[in-house]
């Protein structure tokens, strides 16, 4: 990023100032109309000039970041879908794209606020990151390609009508679509670009597939650009082989203090 991203602001590394642009210009993508309404912008340009003033950078800045993600993400904006996002880019988008809304708006507002257990906890470490960094982009495109397909061909591939299936997806509930008539059925949806590939499963996907064994079942869709095609596979804790990995994550704890009469 060019030093244009910058106007005179609060006296802090570059790095880390743009690092909390991007996030925020991330979940501005990502959240289209709820984050205007949860922060109470009346547009878009009042949200860049609000967010950049915060954060020490140019509201056309915050316009440009966002749009960097909207290829990524399901809303009316065609963004910049012929750019390839950058490493810093990447980090946050698969930071983040496992988080809950909630979770992502509290971040945001800690953020704008400059709150400094966040600066410290999530940004800096992302910010200072030299991991290999993933092509999520790719990955969630792909993803979101065989959700599509599944949607349009439930009933062929899994017996359900479309009408059934419960949306999930944004509530971090471990699966993507539950289903009316039998709650304790969850289904997760993952793409491959060809016939055969890897697939990632959160932890919290995967102990969702040990806890509800039958009742879990994961739908692959291959070859999702072109000609894809879908396999079913029910109780896959007990029929895919997976090897664990760890990385360190944001993860966002909710603290309470209550009192017992």
């Amino acid at each position: 990023m060019t030093e244009s991203l910058y106007h005179q602001g609060p006296k802090r590394p570059r790095n880390l100032i743009e690092l909390e642009a991007i996030i925020v210009a991330y979940a501005m993508s990502r959240l289209d109309d709820l984050f205007l309404r949860r922060f109470s912008y009346k547009s878009w340009r009042a949200a860049f000039k609000d967010t950049g003033r915060r954060l020490g950078v140019r509201p056309a800045s915050m316009k440009n970041l966002r749009d960097e993600f909207d290829p990524v993400h399901p809303n009316s904006r065609l963004g910049w879908h012929k750019r390839p996002l950058r490493p810093n880019r990447q980090r946050v988008l698969g930071e983040f794209c496992e988080t809950s809304n909630e979770a992502l708006l509290e971040v945001i507002s800690r953020l704008l606020r400059g709150d400094k257990e966040v600066e410290e906890m999530i940004t800096k470490p992302i910010a200072t990151s030299r991991s290999r960094v993933e092509d999520v982009a790719e990955r969630l495109r792909t993803g979101r390609l065989a959700e599509d397909f599944f949607f349009k061909n439930t009933e062929r591939i899994c017996g359900i009508r479309p009408t059934e299936l419960v949306d999930c997806r944004e509530e971090a509930r471990g699966f993507d679509f539950g289903v009316k008539h039998e709650s304790r059925l969850a289904i997760e949806v993952k793409g491959l670009r060809l016939e055969r590939g890897g697939i990632l499963f959160t932890d919290h996907e995967w102990n969702q597939a040990i806890s509800r064994q039958d009742f879990y079942w994961l739908v692959v869709v291959g070859c999702v650009h072109r000609n894809p095609r879908a396999a079913l596979i029910k109780h896959p804790s007990a029929s895919i082989k997976v090897v664990s990995s760890i990385r360190q994550s944001a993860v966002l704890s909710w603290r309470a203090t209550v009192s017992v009469p």
